[in-house]
């Protein structure tokens, strides 16, 4: 099969790839080998941090180069520990793997669950995923083990399960009770408690997990079968009639462990809600394998290639690939962003964080290792290429559940949303209408949303910023008044309207001015109006303005890219094309950056030229092309 790489960064940072012609069949064989390589290359990378001889306490811990600490988390490698040690023979990852539990006894507690910190957060929700992976490791790979460790492991996996049935309110998903509680932990315990229940031969756990699964069936939506519940109020749609749905922990976590709960137990009703719903998911895959996850409610911990924290959705996705071969493709597309987001042995934050000097958390190598090593236990199987559903240029699809528009004009890759279901936090992610994301497939990603006001929200799970300016990147509406930010991406109350004129699609967003709480400047309705343009050879951004308003355009580029000024158009040289912004109407300027001439934002992890344009007449326009 020939691969044709389409590459905007440097080569060891940014190498989104995706192919077009070449043979039709696929090796699930050379895959698995190729993802087999990499895990191999994360642990390795992962092991230069594990701690030996220092002290008792940190014997088999993993220090992360960017938190300064050890992350309780970190367990959940004891799976492609496992895996490689099977595969590899070689002795260090057994070692590792056995080290790395007896250091999860500092965070292990006598209830039965793990923390997800010592000494930082006493949350210990996440012990199932901890238990997943242990299970795994031990199903797949525990004859390595010798009797005792073997029988401690099977002791702790089976005291896991018994915390997550005496904590209903964390796992379970009934409409009365707690309703705060993200969705991804009843999801995945679907899967925990049938396998440790089936493993550990505790009939009443599989009874407790066909429950939840019962009642998670009402959590799709009606029209385009998303899974929401990643938010608070879950059964109570907002004025737009959207629920919580975050794009990320749905297929990284929660549609992966329900796919296994059903296979496990047969539950056909439920396995086919999920595969419909990762079909529904794979619509926001990019041709080069990157999630866009640029709306949904917990994009604060959205990375481009994937969840900060999340697990990874290969695994899961593979699992249901016999009969559909458009997920093989999507794991394929995806391993290669990895590969290319890896420095070193470690997977980065964000595709521009090595370049622009921010540290890699190890929490995005152990915890994607994971879902990467499910995936490798699986045989592989044949099957026929099928290409992504959004490498196709459909034109438009609109999804009414989220309110969200996709479009896939030529080589254009866009998104605008109207979505208006919010996070327990206020500013998490885009809404007013805003165009979260725009991909071109020479110039890869240009515009990516950000947290409309960057926050710690989980700061355990999360990098601060070391660097002067920080911005958000989401282009929008903007005005300051009292050092407060007002603009279009928080407004709840927007109207977005689409059509087509002429050759063009055209969307056309009425809102107002507002802060992360709905506040509006001095008690003022300030109504701004964006249209977007979208055709094969340009995008086009109109803005009516008011006074004291502008409109900005975050572009993405890395700091290694040349960019110049050119008969008032500002330019910006990609590896093997060049990406124009010309400005039609109103004044164009580049605002301060850090000495590398650009600003970056941690989440999802890329470097912006911040270019800001005002008004002429109390309208701007700017025309965005690549050739």
């Amino acid at each position: 099969m020939r691969y044709i790489f389409l590459i905007s960064m440097l080569l060891s940072l940014l190498g989104p790839s995706y192919a077009q012609g070449g043979d039709n069949d696929l090796s699930t064989e050379k895959l698995q080998k190729e993802g087999s390589t990499l895990l191999q290359e994360w642990m390795d990378g992962m092991l230069d941090f594990q701690c030996h001889g220092l002290h008792e306490a940190l014997d088999g811990g993993v220090i992360c180069p960017a938190c300064a600490r050890m992350h309780g988390r970190t367990g959940d490698a004891v799976l492609p520990l496992m895996y490689l040690a099977d595969k590899t023979g070689e002795d260090k990852y057994l070692d590792a793997a056995i080290r790395l539990m007896k250091w999860m006894e500092n965070v292990h507690r006598p209830d039965g669950s793990w923390m997800n910190d010592v000494n930082v957060s006493e949350w210990n929700g996440t012990t199932v995923f901890a238990a997943i992976s242990l299970y795994e490791a031990l199903y797949y790979h525990g004859h390595l083990l010798n009797d005792s460790i073997r029988s401690h492991w099977k002791q702790e996996l089976l005291s896991a399960g018994h915390f997550m049935m005496e904590n209903p309110f964390i796992y379970s998903r009934k409409r009365v009770g707690m309703r705060n509680m993200n969705v991804n932990y009843s999801a995945s315990a679907t899967y925990a408690l049938y396998a440790i229940g089936e493993y550990c031969g505790v009939p009443l756990m599989k009874e407790r997990a066909m429950e939840i699964a019962a009642d998670l069936k009402s959590y799709f939506t009606q029209k385009n079968c998303f899974l929401f519940g990643e938010g608070p109020e879950i059964w109570k749609p907002t004025a737009n009639g959207c629920f919580p749905i975050d794009l990320l922990y749905n297929v990284e976590e929660s549609l992966p462990n329900l796919a296994y709960y059903a296979r496990m137990a047969g539950d056909n009703e439920l396995l086919a809600l999920v595969e419909r719903s990762m079909k529904t998911h794979l619509e926001f895959m990019l041709p080069d394998g990157a999630w866009d996850n640029s709306w949904g409610t917990r994009s604060f911990k959205w990375t481009y290639w994937g969840g900060r924290t999340s697990d990874g959705f290969m695994g899961g996705y593979y699992a249901l690939a016999s009969h559909n071969p458009e997920f093989i493709e999507a794991i394929r597309r995806n391993l290669h962003l990895l590969r290319s987001a890896t420095y070193k042995g470690l997977l980065y934050g964000g595709l521009h964080y090595q370049v622009t000097g921010l540290k890699p958390c190890i929490h995005h190598t152990f915890g994607h290792a994971k879902a990467l090593a499910s995936f490798l236990e699986q045989p592989a199987i044949e099957t026929q290429r099928k290409p992504l559903p959004r490498e196709c240029p459909y034109g438009v699809k609109y999804f009414g559940d989220i309110r969200t528009w996709l479009v896939a004009q030529g080589a254009w890759r866009a998104t605008i949303t109207g979505y208006d279901a919010e996070y327990k936090v206020k500013g998490t992610h885009p809404m007013g209408g805003a165009l979260s994301l725009l991909w071109h497939e020479k110039a890869g990603p240009i515009f990516a949303a950000t947290m409309n006001s960057y926050q710690l929200i989980e700061a355990p799970n999360m990098q601060t910023s070391n660097r002067q300016y920080l911005m958000g990147g989401t282009p929008r509406i903007e005005m300051m008044a009292g050092g407060i930010a007002y603009t279009n991406l928080d407004d709840l109350q927007a109207q977005v309207s689409y059509g087509m004129v002429h050759d063009r699609h055209r969307f056309d967003v009425k809102a107002h001015l507002v802060d992360i709480r709905q506040k509006v400047p001095n008690g003022q309705i300030i109504p701004v109006g964006i249209h977007y343009s979208i055709s094969d050879t340009l995008v086009s951004i109109e803005a009516d303005l008011l006074e004291s308003t502008y409109l900005m355009l975050p572009i993405i580029s890395s700091p290694v890219e040349c960019v110049y000024e050119q008969a008032g158009k500002i330019i910006v040289q990609k590896e093997n094309c060049r990406l124009k912004i010309n400005c039609r109407k109103g004044e164009m300027m580049v605002l301060p950056t850090d000495e590398d001439g650009r600003i970056v934002n941690p989440v999802p992890g890329f470097a912006f030229l911040p270019i800001k344009v005002i008004a002429d007449n109390k309208n701007v326009c700017v025309e965005i092309e690549v050739e």
